[in-house]
């Protein structure tokens, strides 16, 4: 299976911890078995984790405090944009496009990620559509939390009332997991 870089399970941890209180990502750790729960005890957010422990934490965190929907995922992956960004660098994405940020951003999914690569095409004013191929998650909660990276990285530009859609799922039997992201100025 996959490895992701550390800071993706801590951005999800800060969130919930922000979002529900100190002590809830321990709460939610406590519903995973014991041996995830050692191993996202210790992470730091230069290390590389198996995914599996990782979606495990995503896919409690949704059943104690989500709907069922992944929608709490999407917070998850939103709030993880932002937090990606340090506070002067907002400041000089307010100069850049979307398209320009997301660009660099996919560009950059191999220090974090140690699988798949993703092809951005936007050949319309505010939308984007980005393929993530030969990924080895097959996940709806981190098709939701990606869902939410793009928005958040979108909205970190100036992009208002953005949607992202995930259009093709490698979960539903497609190539690839294909977003479709369109925003206002």
């Amino acid at each position: 299976m996959a490895n992701f870089k550390g800071t993706v399970f801590e951005s999800t941890r800060m969130f919930v911890e922000q979002k529900f209180g100190s002590d809830a990502p321990e709460r939610v750790l406590q519903q995973l078995p014991r041996d995830d729960q050692e191993l996202l005890r210790g992470v730091t957010a230069i290390g590389w984790y198996p995914v599996e422990p990782v979606l495990r934490y995503h896919h409690a965190l949704d059943r104690m405090f989500g709907s069922g929907d992944y929608a709490l995922c999407e917070q998850a992956g939103r709030f993880s944009a932002g937090w990606a960004m340090n506070s002067v660098l907002k400041m000089f994405l307010r100069f850049r496009t979307p398209t320009w940020l997301v660009e660099r951003a996919t560009s950059v999914w191999g220090r974090y990620h140690d699988t798949g690569h993703w092809r951005i095409s936007s050949n319309i004013p505010q939308r984007l559509q980005g393929d993530l191929l030969d990924f080895a998650v097959r996940d709806r909660a981190f098709c939701a939390r990606l869902s939410g990276w793009l928005a958040g990285a979108i909205e970190l530009t100036g992009g208002q009332d953005v949607n992202v859609v995930e259009k093709q799922c490698v979960m539903r039997g497609a190539e690839c997991c294909s977003f479709v992201s369109t925003w206002q100025k």
